[in-house]
């Protein structure tokens, strides 16, 4: 008898284990609906000059995912999908597809005019983890020309496709003081450079201020000042790199892709080593414990300091779960700076006077630092 039981219980804790793994695996695409005009083609050829576009699919169009295939040249991905519905009351005056027309969408990494839902109807905000899974499934046979086996982006990959830098000219800018031109005169200013014993004494200085800057950070927020770990993941180079990689690279408006960009961002800023797995935002919370992160809604220091995400430190990771939807994705973003200072940034930007409907936070997540 006891052996039957222990028998059962064995049985009971696999089933649950994979259970848990089919539950945040790679959600398999189902339906794709189009957030922008899309050209729908009759190959694998998105060159400008391929001539190869059937028409032009209008927004607001819905289609069933068939194939995928991911594209060497740019690292995104062509999708070919069964039309399901066409939208109305476009000013298109060009052919339209038909319900049941099978053709190519271009899937761009940098602005992306889909978004999908898989067999369960919930969104999926990382699709790139579908896209790759089945396209290796689907990667048998001839290989369509101009695509690669598919694979999830590296950091190298994920640096090289940021969004320009919007240049400016530092000749251009503009000075407060009016009094300050580049000609003006001082005359108290001496043409003198300093002596070396002078240089190495303004060294010393200089480097002693950077040790006590690194071992008693500085903090806006007075309630984080007696937890130097926090500050520290706060102020380090792989924080501010992540949230300047998020504003970087955000849209004007959500495409319903946070998780996405929040996990590019992460790698992009060096806060992780891989791209995350999970597809959904609810699923980070586990995804960033199992890459050194911790919750600190979890965490009794932490925990009372916590009441919304105003009280989170800058750099932190947050994610909300739906709270109307049990199957709903939730979401994910990261914090800018202190207090109410910044905002948020995930595929979009957004402030604490624009709060999302809906969401409980259940997730504040840091690498916290000794």
């Amino acid at each position: 008898m006891n052996l039957l039981n222990r028998f059962s219980r064995i049985l009971v804790a696999l089933l649950i284990t994979a259970t848990s793994a089919v539950a945040q695996g790679p959600d398999d695409l189902q339906e794709l609906i189009l957030t922008g005009d899309l050209n729908g083609r009759s190959s694998l050829d998105f060159r400008k000059n391929a001539r190869n576009v059937k028409y032009l699919i209008p927004e607001g169009s819905e289609g069933t995912v068939l194939e995928t295939r991911k594209l060497s040249r740019t690292g995104s991905y062509g999708i070919k999908v069964r039309i399901t519905k066409v939208a109305e009351g476009h000013n298109n005056k060009g052919t339209l597809p038909k319900v049941g027309d099978e053709t190519w969408v271009y899937f761009s990494q940098k602005d992306p005019w889909l978004t999908f839902k898989d067999k369960e109807g919930s969104e999926v905000q990382d699709p790139e983890i579908a896209l790759t899974s089945r396209a290796k499934r689907e990667g048998g046979g001839i290989p369509s020309e101009g695509t690669e086996d598919a694979h999830l982006p590296t950091k190298e990959e994920v640096l090289r496709e940021q969004k320009p830098v919007k240049s400016t000219d530092p000749n251009l800018t503009k000075v407060d003081d009016p009094k300050k031109t580049e000609g003006d005169f001082c005359a108290t200013c001496s043409t003198s450079q300093p002596g070396v014993a002078d240089k190495n004494r303004s060294d010393i200085r200089d480097v002693k201020t950077e040790v006590e800057k690194a071992a008693n950070p500085k903090i806006p927020d007075p309630k984080w000042a007696k937890f130097p770990g926090v500050a520290r993941y706060s102020l380090s180079e792989e924080a501010e790199a992540s949230i300047k990689y998020g504003m970087r690279n955000k849209e004007r408006r959500s495409k319903k892709l946070c998780y996405r960009y929040v996990k590019r961002a992460l790698l992009g800023g060096d806060l992780v080593d891989d791209y995350l797995p999970g597809s959904k935002a609810r699923y980070g919370v586990g995804d960033l414990k199992r890459r050194g992160f911790i919750n600190m809604l979890e965490d009794p220091r932490y925990k009372g300091l916590i009441k919304s995400p105003k009280d989170a430190p800058k750099g932190a990771v947050l994610i909300y779960r739906n709270t109307r939807d049990r199957n709903h994705a939730g979401h994910a973003e990261i914090k800018t700076d202190w207090g109410t200072k910044g905002g948020y940034v995930s595929d979009f930007f957004r402030t604490d006077k624009q709060p999302i409907p809906n969401r409980e936070l259940i997730g504040v997540m840091i690498k916290e630092r000794p």
